[in-house]
């Protein structure tokens, strides 16, 4: 397809795009740096039921080591139509990794996006809670609740996990007190990871990390392994007010 001008689109669950197919995708695309886009479905716990063996949680650390890769994760229905749109805009291979839970419209339509830009949710000063994915909507209740108590805090948006925008993690690590990241995958390799990356570099901080951790998925219900895994906005605010 692609050596007849189209622009390959390619779609499965998440642990076969960047598992099984892993091999594929290092020496038949990003090597070569090949113009295909990558569109990962299901990943995360919130597969729910179908269990640990669906329950991709490490594709974001495999793809983002990838030379060439770029790397997108939609946090809602408006990101991700814009995203796999503005990704047939950019030369050379994409990863977008997609969830199966129902999440909450965040943006309205007329939302501006930029590859490589995070998106900015309130000016609070306590502390940034730095998300992707489908658990920015459990970002964004944190941020809500806190602030009925007097804790103002901002949500950071990284929809482009790689480039990831080192410009605005420094920038909440100046002008907050604390910084969280919540991502539905790993804590190895992930967001966070990335994060503590850039901190480690440009601005050395405490940066507080929650995802899996170290461990496969469970079958249940989306929002009861949400539960169990920790990564609901109950826990966010119970991790805002450590220490």
């Amino acid at each position: 397809m692609l050596l007849v001008g189209k622009i390959p689109y390619a779609s499965t669950f998440a642990v076969f795009a960047a598992g099984r197919a892993y091999d594929q995708i290092r020496n038949s695309i990003c090597y070569p740096n090949l113009n295909v886009k990558i569109c990962a479905t299901h990943a995360g716990i919130t597969v729910g039921e179908d269990g640990a063996t669906h329950q991709m949680l490490e594709d974001i650390s495999m793809m983002r080591t990838l030379p060439n890769m770029t790397v997108i994760v939609a946090s809602d229905d408006v990101q991700t139509k814009w995203a796999v749109e503005e990704i047939s805009k950019i030369k050379g291979p994409v990863y977008l990794r997609l969830s199966r839970m129902a999440t909450p419209i965040i943006y309205n339509e007329a939302q501006k996006f930029e590859i490589g830009k995070a998106v900015q949710i309130g000016e609070g000063t306590d502390a940034s809670i730095i998300a992707t994915g489908d658990v920015v909507c459990e970002a964004i209740k944190a941020k809500e609740e806190l602030e009925k108590q007097g804790i103002n805090v901002r949500v950071i948006d990284v929809h482009t996990i790689k480039p990831i925008d080192k410009e605005m993690i420094v920038k909440c690590a100046k002008e907050t007190k604390k910084i969280i990241t919540i991502e539905d995958h790993s804590i190895i390799g992930g967001l966070g990871s990335a994060v503590c990356e850039v901190l480690a570099e440009e601005y050395p901080c405490k940066v507080t990390r929650m995802g899996i951790n170290d461990q496969f998925g469970k079958s249940g219900k989306a929002e009861e392994l949400l539960k169990y895994f920790k990564l609901t906005s109950e826990d966010i605010i119970v991790k805002i007010k450590e220490n």
